[in-house]
């Protein structure tokens, strides 16, 4: 349900650059998640469709680029994407500590149609 919020707050940033731009509609919007921001792909679609129309990203694309949540091991003092729930370097099979990739939400870029 949180989908609902972040979607809110997402397309009222888009908007408002959207504007500040001097563009009257948004053709798409990339956005970067990573796993750990624990967001459903489908609820955000769902509520993208349902909040847009009226809006200026009426009838835009969105698209989600997934970023894995990445460790350090400082046994190899190298990061790896753990596989599945074993945390396990791949190396040492020591575990590692989580780092801040992989809990991103962000808008990476927003394609805007150019006025005439």
């Amino acid at each position: 349900m949180h989908e609902f919020g972040l979607m809110t707050q997402l397309l009222q940033a888009v908007e408002a650059k959207s504007r500040e731009m001097g563009s009257r509609s948004v053709l798409a919007i990339n956005l970067l998640i990573g796993d750990r921001a624990s967001i459903v792909d489908d609820s955000l679609l769902y509520y993208f469709e349902m909040l847009t129309p009226g809006t200026l990203a009426e009838g835009a694309e969105l698209n989600v680029r997934r970023v894995p949540s990445r460790f350090y091991c400082p046994n190899c003092d190298d990061k790896y994407t753990p596989t599945g729930a074993d945390f396990r370097c791949p190396t040492c099979s020591q575990i590692g500590t989580i780092t801040s990739e992989g809990s991103e939400l962000l808008i990476e870029s927003i394609m805007l149609a150019k006025e005439e």
